[in-house]
């Protein structure tokens, strides 16, 4: 678990790799300002194919169909009072994307966090008294 200023990261490590390439699950809380109490979740971390050492975060999408075709749409994105001009340089167009880097940033960290953490086992049942109630 990690936390920012109003938002805590939760990681979900997956086990046995399955799918191929997926390492964990995120989940964004809110827990100062209006969203408070809130949350995101679907955010999946994966390892890059082309480059087994880094990592790359998918958002939450939306699958639907059009024309028998399927397609999806981000659920986080950037709001559009903040979307860059069309005929903005790429330079330009990084600091628009930047809360999406952020995101990432603060959830590939969450991931660092709880990925080096040793695994903890399962807890031990207590012991039984000689009537079988475990109390």
């Amino acid at each position: 678990m990690k936390t920012d200023t109003g938002v805590r990261v939760d990681i979900t490590l997956t086990p046995s790799g399955n799918p191929p390439g997926k390492l964990a699950d995120a989940e964004l809380h809110f827990t100062d300002g209006p969203l408070a109490g809130m949350c995101i979740i679907g955010f999946g971390v994966w390892q890059k194919r082309e480059r087994p050492s880094e990592l790359s975060v998918s958002m939450p999408a939306r699958q639907f169909m059009s024309k028998g075709e399927k397609r999806s749409y981000n659920l986080v994105r950037i709001s559009d009072t903040n979307a860059p001009p069309e005929d903005a340089s790429r330079e330009e167009k990084q600091h628009f994307f930047e809360p999406l880097d952020r995101t990432r940033r603060l959830i590939t960290d969450a991931y660092a966090d709880a990925a080096s953490r040793p695994v903890q086992a399962a807890a031990e049942q207590p012991p039984e008294d000689d009537d079988g109630i475990p109390f």
